[in-house]
């Protein structure tokens, strides 16, 4: 795949290479669908509208109704049935869980990383010490001991047992590199060959859209809804550090970048897909929210 190649044959790419990922994890997708159609719109779909978009990348419907019952267990969603239809909405914890996970994916509240300071956290002695820091590496949080954790005020706040026990504290450098501090506490290399394997996924299509060429409706929502897969895989787990805190070839800021292009660029396909094939249960998908398009504006 190369710049020369049209949209669609570069969406088509895309799907095998969601498609080679195992496990195909299709709970996950359908949490970035909900985040990045449903929520603006309500917080309401049919469970038809969801498997006729994951049906684009060749994911059938058993396996649609496998994630969405695996969400309502987990309490992500909330099941509707009229008549024979069923209709899932947000559920309370999902929505409270999305709003600052939005916020981070979509650059809703401007640039954090300019404005992130360091914390230091003290995780709290006994059993739940070890769930939360394994929770907290897995949302970009750097470590300094086995109690002693490294984040920033961009940092999403620690969740589950024991959390209320944790001792959070603004840190400032007196003494010594801030820099030095950063690498040992972070271990950046994964996360920046992660963000340049992305580069490279999305940058054929990126080219192609560039170029002037159209994709089709459904190809739009299906690159738009690959493209934020990926990244807020990416993002939420970025410790959002200070540029002068990161290596000099640091490709986040390369990768935000290409998202909010490439984004841009397929918003109207995307939404003319939407609003042909969204359903709830009292009938279209309702228009976007107000603060809907500030996403990728910050």
């Amino acid at each position: 795949m190369d710049k020369h190649s049209p949209p669609d044959a570069c969406v088509a790419a895309l799907v095998d290479r969601l498609q080679a990922t195992q496990p195909l994890r299709v709970w996950s997708l359908i949490v970035t669908i909900f985040g990045d159609m449903v929520a603006p719109r309500g917080g309401e779909v049919w469970a038809g509208t969801l498997s006729d978009l994951l049906a684009e990348m060749r994911i059938d419907a058993a396996a649609v109704r496998a994630a969405l019952s695996r969400l309502a267990r987990d309490g992500w969603v909330d099941r509707m049935k009229v008549g024979r239809l069923s209709y899932y909405r947000l559920s309370a914890e999902g929505h409270r869980a999305f709003v600052p996970a939005l916020a981070r994916v979509y650059r809703l509240s401007g640039d954090a990383r300019a404005a992130a300071a360091l914390r230091v956290v003290v995780l709290p002695e006994g059993e739940e010490r070890v769930a939360l820091r394994d929770a907290a590496l897995k949302s970009g949080y750097g470590t300094l001991g086995p109690s002693v954790l490294v984040g920033t005020s961009a940092s999403p706040p620690l969740e589950g047992a024991g959390a209320e026990r944790c001792i959070h504290l603004a840190a400032e450098v007196i003494g010594g590199s801030a820099a030095e501090l950063a690498a040992r506490a972070f271990d950046l290399a994964p996360l920046a060959e992660r963000y340049r394997r992305f580069i490279a996924a999305f940058t054929p299509l990126d080219a192609a859209m560039a170029s002037g060429r159209a994709s089709s409706d459904a190809r739009a929502m299906v690159a738009r809804t690959l493209l934020i897969h990926d990244y807020r895989r990416l993002i939420l787990r970025d410790p959002m550090l200070a540029a002068d805190l990161l290596p000099a070839d640091w490709p986040g800021a390369e990768a935000n970048a290409l998202t909010a292009r490439i984004y841009a660029a397929l918003r109207p396909g995307a939404e003319r897909w939407i609003a042909a094939n969204g359903r709830s249960s009292s009938g279209d998908l309702p228009a976007r929210a107000a603060g809907d398009s500030a996403r990728f504006s910050a």
